[in-house]
């Protein structure tokens, strides 16, 4: 393998991490802004779909900078 082939392997291994983290942190701060703002559940399902977004938009930029280029 060659360099590059271990550096797109290393980059898309990320992409789970990089879909999970977004949501899970958009929950925190979700439900921590739904219990001092008394919104629940709005902020909660804000955040969590901020969060998809978030995650969503850096794997099309991963997908870009480092998909195959041939």
């Amino acid at each position: 393998m060659s360099k590059d082939e271990l550096k797109q392997i290393g980059v898309f291994a990320t992409i789970p991490f990089v879909m999970a983290i977004p949501p899970a942190l958009g929950w925190i701060i979700g439900r921590f802004l739904d219990e001092h703002l008394g919104t629940k559940p709005f902020c909660l399902y804000l955040f969590i779909i901020l969060g998809f977004v978030a995650g969503l938009k850096e794997v099309y930029r991963l997908i870009k900078r480092y998909g195959n280029s041939d």
